[in-house]
């Protein structure tokens, strides 16, 4: 049950991060091309700080997602029942 949520919170805050990262550099080079500095400085408020945090997010679970996986296998291998 914590393994899946985990799975869900790390693949769905993963996507964000990268998504929107994608996003900005592509709001960030469009206005490099056209030359406009609202598009290339603009992203970097409220947006930037999402990125960041779902970022944050997607680490944490992944570390979490590896010491329950491992506390799973310790106790199969030692021969304890689910």
């Amino acid at each position: 049950m914590t393994r899946s949520i985990l799975h869900t919170l790390f693949v769905s805050s993963l996507v964000v991060a990268l998504l929107g990262g994608l996003a900005l550099i592509g709001l960030q080079a469009v206005g490099l091309v056209v030359g406009s500095q609202a598009l290339v400085v603009g992203p970097n408020g409220l947006f930037k700080t999402i990125l960041c945090v779902a970022a944050s997010i997607a680490a944490v679970a992944a570390y979490l997602l590896t010491h329950v996986g491992s506390e799973v296998k310790a106790r199969d291998d030692a021969g304890a029942t689910r």
